[in-house]
């Protein structure tokens, strides 16, 4: 970017992010999962990687672990929804 040169705020933020590997939506996504979830599991489950139609969630015990996988079904339709299409279909958990 050329200095005085304007570009609109979401182009810069997803050049930004394509640098660190995230993109817009993947950002949003987990922000979204986070808040699904709520304050006191997003302390211990976090959304690390959505690939073709699988999300993969990052657990720190088994408890919670258990507790997501009950859960799966809802998460995976509200994530569809947030998206606004059917995109995931699978969600797999890695525990730390």
């Amino acid at each position: 970017m050329r200095k005085g040169e304007v570009r609109h705020i979401g182009t810069i933020v997803d050049k930004f992010l394509s640098g660190c590997s995230i993109t817009a939506d993947g950002y949003a996504l987990r922000v979204f999962f986070s808040e699904f979830i709520g304050p006191k599991l997003s302390k211990y489950a976090e959304l690390v990687k959505f690939s073709k139609d699988t999300v993969f969630i990052s657990v720190k015990s088994a408890v919670v672990k258990n507790e997501i996988s009950l859960m799966r079904r809802k998460i995976i339709k509200a994530l569809n929804e947030f998206l606004g299409k059917e995109i995931i279909k699978n969600l797999k958990m890695v525990q730390d």
